[in-house]
């Protein structure tokens, strides 16, 4: 769950053109912090999930939203590869 959500956080904020820099100083937290975040190493406080929406200018619920390939079980293949190539 930690790692889906901190993938999240990342996707939103590159989606955003926001660097780890700049929201780590919007939400008052390192840049080392925010990149444990990221990776799912630290699970943050719903306060700073809080901020962290916010400052992406998203709903909270926003953070939590997986997409799901195909609606398809997980698989172990590679990112960016099509099942069958």
């Amino acid at each position: 769950m930690s790692q889906r959500l901190g993938l999240r956080i990342k996707a939103l904020r590159r989606l955003k053109r926001v660097t780890q820099q700049e929201l780590a100083g919007m939400i008052e937290i390192s840049v080392t912090s925010l990149s444990h975040i990221e990776r799912g190493r630290k699970v943050p406080s719903p306060q700073l999930l809080e901020k962290i929406a916010r400052q992406l200018n998203v709903p909270g619920e926003e953070l939590f939203i997986i997409k799901e390939r195909n609606d398809a079980p997980e698989t172990t293949e590679l990112p960016g590869r099509a099942a069958g190539s």
